[in-house]
């Protein structure tokens, strides 16, 4: 069973339980936030994440963002002592459990992305759901700078893509977000966002969608992002 099915399984006991039952309830339309009653929140938290989604359903074109249920826990370990995992995102039911130091938009973008393409085609583990949800997180972070800063070995950053699509580190975001910008910054964030739209698989036809709408063979697309990181 993996972490994600224990995490879904043990809130579902919770709600069963009664245990959000005391949470102070916060409105943001169309986020509705769920505080834990130890939790301590400055307004500016949640208006941030709300402008964020706001911002990022724009950036997806996406006219009517869908609404989210936001519980935030005292932090990631107090998650874990009840047996949980936040930050985590449930696309299918616009859910997310997260705490207060995660980014403003990552898990937020996880929910948009679902509706542009089926996490079963686009799974939230993958390189291209991550590398976006790292791009639009709110932290306004030059990703080119902040993966080149973290001196990742050669044979990290030469790694098949394709070794990537379903199962990335966690450690390795950074790079995944510097691909997007790379991206943005050469093809068009409008070309960016035809290909996470026609992305099929877990992203089995990503080497057709870049000759397709990036004009490159895959390889030398990985080629030149190598370089530009440099």
């Amino acid at each position: 069973m993996s972490w994600l099915e224990t995490t879904r399984e043990n809130i579902q006991k919770l709600f069963k339980e009664g245990y959000f039952d005391d949470w102070k309830v916060i409105e943001f339309d169309p986020i509705t936030f769920y505080l834990h009653p130890q939790t301590v929140v400055a307004e500016e938290w949640f208006k941030k994440r709300s402008d964020t989604y706001s911002e990022n359903s724009k950036r997806l074109k996406i006219t009517e963002p869908p609404k989210v249920s936001f519980y935030v826990y005292p932090s990631l370990e107090f998650g874990k002592t009840i047996g949980i995992t936040p930050a985590t995102s449930f696309v299918s039911t616009r859910q997310i459990h997260g705490h207060p130091n995660q980014s403003p938009g990552h898990e937020l973008t996880h929910i948009l992305l679902g509706e542009i393409n089926s996490t079963d085609n686009l799974p939230a583990n993958g390189l291209w759901a991550e590398g976006v949800c790292v791009y639009l997180d709110g932290t306004e972070t030059d990703r080119h700078k902040h993966a080149g800063s973290l001196n990742y070995p050669e044979e990290t950053i030469s790694t098949d893509w394709t070794i990537w699509r379903q199962n990335l580190p966690g450690n390795l975001y950074p790079l995944a977000g510097s691909i997007i910008q790379y991206l943005d910054t050469g093809m068009g964030w409008d070309r960016i966002l035809s290909f996470l739209k026609e992305l099929k698989n877990s992203g089995s036809n990503d080497a057709e969608l870049s000759e397709t709408l990036f004009n490159k063979n895959y390889s030398q697309l990985q080629k030149d992002w190598r370089d530009w990181l440099k």
